[in-house]
């Protein structure tokens, strides 16, 4: 199957063209360089009304989980891949619905095929070197900035890459690649060597933690496996009801509060 940049623009934001009227365009090549990804934390900072730099790391980092969610996209379904090199990325921000939204820009979209071998035995080396090279110097340079755990910033991605390959999984007419790409999924969280990412452990390795869901009476949700410090924005969000800093109590109280609003609105 082909890329379907439509699909990729729609679910992920990646996208072949840039936008026009942006409030901020930048190569992700100068985001390893300390002063330029400084600048872009401090202006999203002020987009999402962070309270510190920190607030503006751990949202910077959940934005790149559209990245691994392509990767393994065209892995699970397509002949090839596009270059996911940061120099062949441009990051801009822009307004969408009253809210920043990242777009990632592909300068190059060219397919380029995959090694005529069995998946199994290049999609290691192809998912390792796209963390080592790709997402390890954005994640590294925004921890150092912050002064924020590395693992912290890892921990914002796992659930959201889940959630959009399951979405794109519902796009797509054949029903075989939902299973795809939770095999090729657990292969990045499972298999791959927590080497590629500088740390211990694979930070896509959860320990799944199960809780009520509020917003699905009668179904559960994962906890989070990190805090991404939406309750320091002047937003009035406080505590994300996943959060893994909220005690039994709060996440209970949390849980009657979404509901009750749920049920006003209806």
């Amino acid at each position: 199957m082909n890329i379907d940049f439509g699909l990729l623009d729609r679910a992920l934001s990646v996208v072949t063209e840039k936008r026009e009227n942006a409030l901020l365009t930048i190569p992700a090549e100068m985001l390893p360089d300390r002063e330029q990804a400084e600048r872009l934390l401090t202006f999203y900072q002020e987009q999402i009304k962070g309270r510190d730099i920190q607030v503006a790391a751990t949202y910077y980092a959940a934005c790149w989980r559209v990245i691994p969610a392509a990767i393994l996209y065209m892995i699970s379904s397509c002949e090839g891949s596009v270059d996911w090199s940061l120099k062949n990325l441009i990051i801009q921000i822009d307004i969408v619905n009253g809210y920043p939204r990242f777009f990632f820009v592909l300068k190059d979209s060219a397919e380029n095929p995959w090694p005529s071998k069995e998946r199994e035995e290049w999609r290691g080396e192809v998912l390792g070197s796209f963390v080592r090279d790709t997402l390890r110097p954005v994640l590294e340079t925004a921890a150092a900035i912050s002064g924020l755990p590395v693992a912290q910033l890892w921990g914002q991605m796992p659930l959201g890459v889940e959630f959009y390959l399951d979405y794109m999984g519902n796009q797509i007419e054949n029903p075989s690649c939902k299973e795809i790409f939770k095999a090729q999924y657990a292969y990045l969280a499972r298999i791959l060597d927590a080497a590629w990412f500088g740390l211990k452990r694979n930070p896509f390795d959860l320990k799944e933690i199960w809780i009520n869901d509020p917003y699905r009476p009668g179904e559960q949700t994962r906890m989070k496996p990190t805090c991404c410090l939406a309750y320091r924005t002047d937003t009035g969000h406080g505590y994300c009801y996943g959060c893994p800093k909220l005690s039994k109590s709060d996440r209970e109280a949390k849980r009657k509060e979404i509901m009750a609003a749920a049920k006003a609105s209806s």
